[in-house]
């Protein structure tokens, strides 16, 4: 089975694991998670970065810490991963689904129409930026926060700033299927002082000071493990190798594959899946079970938040463009792993499934 994403986990990767195992380290976080925060924040040009659990968790704790709370409007574009509007429901807001554009980020100009709204989740999916600084700006002459939820998109750009500095606040997640992993993991990057230590009190369970039993108010653990940040680091590492290998994994279906159903990507950005668009969700149906007939596996993108039962009653945009193109996206193998054979074998088994 040609699997359609696995972790890229290397020799160095291992080392640095088990030299860290070795060191005699309490395991939790302490100064390898410093190093990784301060790594990743240098490189998107953040001032700070805190680690968390999970990206779920980032963007949780990134609207608490910003005040956003109950009776706040935030605005979500309508195709992203479920955790997106879920931690916005978590902090107790309402969520404002909006539709796309046909880079499959926020529309601006669906953005546009709707008022009174606190927060903008603005989401850089499959490693494209869409109109990110128009929002960015947007956002900035409204006075409307704006946080960047670029769990999909480390190691891509806007026109003068990688993914990871749009906004008031970014998230990252770190998953097996990310461009970069620690199993599990998440990140808030940001520049605001105060912002940042309310971040800080909420994932050490607000104490008075370090190792204290005196707590300032209400907080939680959500802290990670220098266990997990030595695999981070190590990934890290290798970050600029990863972004390589994935707009050559593109370009190489690109050989292959017709170019109107594949959707490009600019230079500045990266890749996270390669996605692919069939006219319909019936031929992507059929075309999933042909692929796993011929032992590839492939995986259908996120469906539109306003198709989820549990969400008919959130307030929306007119979402026409996003829910006729959420059914007809289908995600092919995309590991950094993937030799050229492989791709060439998966574009053929598509192209056999047209001419056929």
């Amino acid at each position: 089975m040609i699997s359609q994403v696995e972790p890229n986990i290397s020799n160095e990767d291992v080392q640095n694991v088990t030299e860290y195992m070795s060191s005699g380290s309490w395991i939790t976080e302490h100064k390898v998670t410093k190093k990784l925060e301060e790594n990743v924040a240098s490189y998107v040009n953040r001032k700070y970065s805190v680690t968390v659990p999970n990206g779920t968790i980032a963007i949780y704790l990134g609207l608490l810490a910003s005040g956003i709370k109950e009776g706040h409007k935030v605005a979500v574009p309508n195709i992203t991963m479920i955790a997106t509007i879920n931690a916005i429901i978590w902090a107790g807001a309402q969520p404002v689904i909006i539709d796309i554009d046909n880079s499959l980020c926020m529309s601006e100009e669906s953005l546009n129409s709707v008022s009174d709204i606190d927060a903008v989740i603005f989401v850089p999916l499959n490693g494209r930026t869409g109109s990110g600084i128009e929002i960015q700006d947007y956002c900035k002459k409204n006075n409307i926060i704006l946080i960047e939820d670029s769990a999909h998109a480390l190691g891509s750009s806007y026109i003068n700033q990688k993914c990871g500095s749009l906004g008031n606040l970014s998230i990252l997640s770190f998953t097996p299927h990310k461009i970069i992993t620690m199993g599990q993991g998440g990140m808030v990057l940001l520049d605001d002082d105060e912002v940042y230590q309310n971040l800080i009190d909420l994932k050490t369970f607000n104490r008075e000071k370090d190792k204290s039993d005196v707590h300032k108010g209400f907080g939680l653990n959500f802290k990670i493990t220098d266990l997990q940040a030595s695999l981070g680091i190590s990934q890290f590492n290798r970050l600029e190798e990863f972004i390589d290998i994935k707009k050559k994994l593109h370009n190489e279906y690109s050989k292959f594959i017709d170019g109107k159903y594949l959707k490009q990507f600019e230079d500045i950005e990266t890749p996270w899946f390669i996605d692919f668009y069939c006219d319909d969700q019936k031929q992507r149906e059929e075309l999933k079970l042909y692929l796993s007939s011929k032992n590839i596996e492939t995986r259908y993108s996120y469906p539109a938040l306003s198709s989820q039962s549990y969400l008919q009653e959130i307030n929306k945009t007119n979402l026409s463009y996003s829910e006729e193109i959420s059914d007809n996206i289908l995600w092919l193998p995309s590991s950094t792993s993937l030799t050229n054979e492989e791709i060439k074998y998966v574009s053929d088994e598509v192209n056999n499934f047209f001419n056929n």
